[in-house]
């Protein structure tokens, strides 16, 4: 069982995105176990069910949602089944995301649209839906999944690049507009962590990326929650507007030339 000092979310209410698998899902378990009550929104239905069975199998609850976080109305609709099974809002976590790995050259106008509808677009949509609800919580926290492709280059992904660097404008400004009103907003940027789309990866790819895990190790989906619960609790409350990397050091430095490339 959780210990009572761990269960900072004991009576919250947690909006989830992107929550049926990877980091998302490790997210929602982690709110639950603090005690949030969680809606799990994922674009497959049956992956965001094995969520919250999972949820409830650990004595937490919540509700699944299916929804297509970069339709105007399926998140109108889904922060609305949110608050009526919930009863209110108090965290927001915008985790849902895609990426498609390809030169710039090769990247079509659909492929931007694409990675802008789902990992930026959305988050504008939620935060609108989201927004009437968070301010009638005494306690309500924004956090936005950015990345270290925000920060420093990675692979070929112009376009998850450029949505994840406005992940990072989106928080900031949003921190700025909604601090008066006691709402917080933060990012995580994760470095690569052990999920399905980091699987996509071929080894080529991660070796021209340059990066270099200085604490040995790639990231597990459980440390990009922990940090999320960090800073959607009180123990944040003077963090605002900030985006906390989440990289094991990945963006500290590059591995050294090889002497073929001096």
């Amino acid at each position: 069982m959780t210990a009572a000092r761990e269960r900072d979310f004991e009576g919250h209410r947690a909006f989830v995105t992107g929550a049926g698998a990877g980091i998302g899902r490790a997210i929602a378990l982690r709110l639950a176990e603090a005690g949030a009550r969680v809606a799990c929104v994922d674009l497959d239905a049956t992956a965001a069910a094995e969520v919250l069975a999972e949820i409830r199998a650990g004595e937490g609850d919540g509700i699944a949602i299916e929804a297509d976080v970069s339709s105007e109305e399926a998140v109108g609709r889904a922060v609305g089944e949110a608050v009526g099974g919930l009863g209110g809002l108090d965290v927001l976590v915008n985790n849902a995301g895609i990426v498609i790995i390809k030169p710039f050259a090769e990247t079509r106008l659909e492929d931007w649209d694409r990675i802008f509808g789902v990992n930026l677009r959305s988050m504008f949509l939620t935060c609108q839906a989201a927004l009437p609800h968070l301010r009638a919580s005494p306690a309500a926290a924004i956090v936005n999944i950015s990345s270290l492709a925000a920060l420093r280059y990675t692979v070929p992904h112009v376009p998850y690049a450029a949505a994840k660097g406005g992940v990072v404008s989106l928080t900031r400004d949003l921190a700025f507009e909604l601090g008066a009103e006691g709402i917080r907003v933060n990012a995580v940027a994760p470095g690569p962590t052990a999920t399905a789309m980091m699987g996509r990866l071929t080894d080529d790819e991660i070796e021209s990326s340059g990066l270099r895990f200085v604490l040995g190790r790639i990231g597990r989906p459980e440390d990009i929650a922990e940090a999320v619960a960090f800073l959607a609790s009180r123990r944040a409350s003077y963090i605002t507007g900030a985006t906390l990397p989440v990289t094991g050091g990945a963006e500290l430095a590059t591995r050294p030339l090889r002497s073929e490339d001096a």
